[in-house]
């Protein structure tokens, strides 16, 4: 896929600090818990608490992202033709340099392919989360879906070890989205993943438009969290 025009800007701060690496005492205990969950899970496999402990770092970035007036600010732009203000290239190396500080390693390559999204796919996923109600939705639907796995674990337990990341073939290939109905947002988890994923993006490009410095580094925690859920064995965003 060639690399889209109008790049995303490496915003910096007054005093010259990288605002999708910024230190927030919040996000920075919200990556080292999605951090600590993926290796005990890798560890010795993902059980309920997991999930749980999951569920509740998507309700704290989701009152995080209220409070400081992103969510907002997220929601008046889901009707905004803004595909071509990505670059891949540069969001990849952002959330690696991110997430190497809480001793996540992350392949570039891998996510620029993840984030090379079908402009189709990411505007029809903005216009399901504006459908939906928004991104406070989508987080709650998440945070629900995990509450109901931790549910299902207790009873099974789970069988066999998980890598994070989850290894993937590098290179994408993008077809049509078939995003379900209304009704199947909340229980279809393979869409939420995608709409995740799509989040991160619409983070980064309203970050990069300098529209919205408090999106800057919740862009690179989403995009991991989701990698974290496919870890998990919960989803497989190619499968919405």
């Amino acid at each position: 896929m060639a690399v889209l025009a109008f790049p995303l800007l490496r915003l910096r701060s007054e005093g010259g600090e990288n605002l999708f690496n910024q230190s927030d005492p919040v996000l920075d205990t919200l990556a080292d818990e999605i951090a600590r969950i993926a290796a005990d899970g890798a560890q010795s496999g993902f059980k309920a608490e997991h999930f749980r402990r999951s569920a509740a770092v998507m309700r704290t970035l989701d009152a995080w992202l209220e409070e400081k007036g992103a969510a907002r600010e997220l929601n008046r732009r889901l009707e905004d033709d803004d595909y071509g203000k990505l670059n891949p290239c540069l969001l990849a190396q952002e959330t690696a340099d991110y997430w190497q500080a809480h001793g996540v390693y992350l392949s570039k390559d891998d996510l620029t392919a993840r984030l090379s999204m079908d402009p189709m796919a990411y505007r029809e996923m903005k216009a399901v989360i504006k459908k939906q109600g928004g991104v406070h939705a989508l987080h709650s639907a998440i945070a629900a879906a995990l509450e109901r796995r931790a549910k299902e674990y207790e009873t099974a337990a789970f069988k066999g070890r998980v890598a994070f990341p989850a290894p993937r073939k590098i290179g994408a290939t993008f077809t049509t989205v078939q995003f379900p109905g209304l009704l199947a947002f909340g229980s279809n988890f393979d869409c939420l993943c995608r709409a995740m994923v799509a989040e991160g993006v619409l983070l980064a490009v309203v970050c990069g438009a300098a529209l919205c410095p408090p999106c800057c580094a919740p862009a690179v925690v989403i995009i991991v969290t989701e990698n974290l859920f496919e870890s998990m064995g919960l989803c497989n965003p190619n499968q919405c």
